[in-house]
């Protein structure tokens, strides 16, 4: 598989890299200690031409993503969570969807209209992928800009607070020094011991999401697709679960944030699943800590089968009404979160907000946690469909077991978010008394006659699956 993705790789290269036709990408650096939808607050962006296989020129505003602001002329109304901090929505703010294609578009979107240059595509990567990378390749002497070395262990911290300085209105500066040295020295750095290591994490970050590629090009964006680097939310036959937080005015500390998830299944006689979820936030940090010491307000959205029916939910905390901003006076509504978010409705006895969106059922609400203290949010809901029997003309499947079996199949595919780090998963599948499992995969699993137990650290997405005979 792996000589596979190189030779693609080798192949696909020249277009990404201008050999033909120049190419000019826009790559952003969200924050996964602020926490987003896809990954984490975009505090920065590179603007990087390609030509001839070669890099052109990069360009890093010493601002950030507030250098933007100045651009955008047209007024287009916020998420409604996102009047927490805004009303109006912005470029800083536009990776709102964990599906990485829109929000990638949504990106584009403002960056063009906000700064009036066209991109073939855009790029994400987060701290989790700087630290590991300079694990590799070895520390950036920056004693003459900062003095500072800058290596793996040092890295958030001096980043996180030279890019906070208020004294000044290019605190991202230091963003461009570091890329500006690493570009500069990593040709003569390169050898036998280390080139394989950066390789390893640069797969590693595109195979956990840390970083997301999405492009113009129908060639390139199709093979990023086809080697599960886009970030997309994808289909599921069976059942399906992704949690997803998005930090609103909580400061950085998703960094001290711990997440345990727990997913029980119990199928009944009859084949209906009713799924009990249990999601655990931990807040490490101590009050008062520098970034991190703040109450962490999140924006929590789970993502389920098409058509689930909640049945019941707690454990929720919204911020007060008073610190919302109205709505913006004469700004647009953007079409794809009104197809969305826009025809949600709110569960009377809960709360919680459903919608649709990307073929899936959302169920949404705010949490808050303190530093200190630890949170969970619980939900039951009803899946929209019940195990259904295979039929014996199926082909291999229905080859491997006799005529008298009724053999029906459950799966569970389980979507990280971007940007995360790793969250603590436990799945169980409880059956009746009337059915057993007789295969199960992966086989790494706990399982016994009338149940299974997975479990996975989420670092990249997961997928569990099971046949079961009907007595």
């Amino acid at each position: 598989n792996g000589l596979e993705t190189i030779t693609s790789l080798s192949e696909i290269l020249p277009v990404f890299l201008g050999e033909a036709i120049d190419t000019r990408y826009l790559f952003i650096f969200q924050n996964n200690a602020e926490m987003r939808a896809s990954g984490g607050f975009i505090g920065s962006f590179a603007l990087v031409d390609f030509r001839r296989g070669e890099i052109k020129a990069i360009e890093v505003p010493g601002g950030g993503s507030y250098d933007l602001q100045g651009g955008l002329h047209q007024r287009v109304s916020s998420p409604e969570p996102l009047h927490l901090i805004n009303s109006l929505w912005e470029f800083q703010d536009a990776n709102w969807w964990p599906d990485w294609p829109l929000s990638a578009k949504k990106i584009t979107w403002f960056f063009t209209n906000g700064w009036g240059s066209t991109v073939d595509g855009v790029v994400a990567v987060d701290p989790t992928f700087f630290e590991a990378l300079l694990g590799a390749i070895g520390p950036v002497d920056l004693r003459a800009e900062y003095g500072q070395i800058i290596d793996q262990n040092n890295f958030y911290d001096i980043v996180q607070a030279l890019a906070e300085r208020k004294d000044t209105n290019q605190p991202k500066v230091i963003i461009r020094d570091l890329i500006d040295k690493i570009v500069a020295e990593l040709p003569e750095r390169l050898n036998a011991d280390n080139i394989l290591a950066i390789a390893k994490v640069v797969e590693q970050a595109l195979a956990e999401k840390h970083i997301l590629l999405q492009f113009n090009q129908e060639e390139l964006r199709q093979f990023a697709l086809a080697q599960g680097w886009s970030g997309n939310i994808k289909d599921a036959s069976g059942d399906y679960l992704a949690v997803i937080n998005t930090n609103i005015a909580g400061g950085k500390s998703d960094r001290k944030m711990k997440q345990q998830v727990e997913h029980q299944a119990t199928v009944t006689p009859d084949g209906s699943i009713i799924v009990n979820l249990e999601i655990t936030r931990e807040h490490s940090g101590q009050k008062g800590e520098p970034f991190i010491g703040v109450r962490n307000v999140n924006y929590l959205r789970v993502y389920v089968p098409l058509g689930s029916e909640l049945l019941d939910a707690s454990g929720f905390s919204a911020p007060d009404e008073i610190y919302f901003d109205p709505p913006a006076e004469g700004a647009d509504i953007d079409p794809d979160i009104y197809l969305s978010e826009g025809m949600a409705k709110v569960d009377s006895n809960t709360g919680v907000k459903i919608y649709s969106e990307f073929n899936k059922t959302v169920f949404a609400n705010w949490t808050q946690v303190d530093p200190g203290q630890s949170i969970t949010i619980k939900f039951k809901y009803k899946l929209p469909f019940k195990l259904n029997k295979v039929k014996k003309t199926a082909g291999a499947l229905a080859a491997l077991f006799s005529s008298e079996l009724n053999v029906m199949p459950y799966s569970l595919l389980v979507q990280k978010q971007p940007g995360s780090v790793s969250t603590d998963f436990i799945s169980r599948l409880q059956l009746p008394e009337n059915m057993e499992i007789i295969l199960v995969r992966p086989i790494n699993n706990s399982i016994s006659r009338n149940d299974w137990q997975a479990q996975s650290d989420l670092r990249q997405d997961s997928f569990w699956a099971a046949l079961i005979e009907q007595k």
